[in-house]
């Protein structure tokens, strides 16, 4: 059998001379984690609104869930929506198409449910708190959420 020559700089390292620790050292390399680890969305979880822009809510608290199969299903505190929401790279929740119900329940309560539905549809970024709370924030104010039963 004829193999033809390979002619390489005596600097350059051969790999099946190298052994383990050099092809380690270039795994390394090749996959260094960026930033912090992304973080798992918890599916199935009922998620009530407590906080928005920094203000306490009263009444009936709007909240949503969000089910394997990325539909989202929720209450805005007047009308109750579903859409596909996504939860994609970079922790951000890409959203489709809102299907809701129309009723009318005065200013404030219909000026905070737009303000969610805006915030859940406008590709915010979302992180799980050590305490166990959601916080998103999008456009408009931010939104915390506790977990529900």
């Amino acid at each position: 059998m004829l193999v033809a020559g390979l002619a390489l700089p005596l600097s350059t390292p051969v790999l099946a001379q190298a052994g383990p620790k050099l092809l380690r050292k270039q795994k390394e390399e090749v996959y260094k984690p960026t930033g912090a680890a992304e973080q798992q969305f918890p599916f199935g979880a009922t998620w009530i609104l407590y906080d928005i822009g920094g203000r306490s809510l009263s009444g009936d608290a709007p909240s949503f869930s969000l089910d394997d199969k990325l539909r989202a299903t929720g209450f805005g505190g007047c009308n109750t929506f579903s859409m596909a929401l996504y939860p994609i790279k970079d922790q951000k929740l890409a959203a489709g198409s809102i299907a809701m119900t129309r009723k009318n329940c005065g200013k404030p309560v219909d000026d905070t449910e737009h303000d969610i539905l805006v915030g859940l549809h406008s590709l915010p970024k979302w992180h799980l708190e050590s305490n166990g709370d959601l916080t998103v924030v999008g456009q408009g104010p931010a939104m915390r959420f506790k977990r529900g039963l």
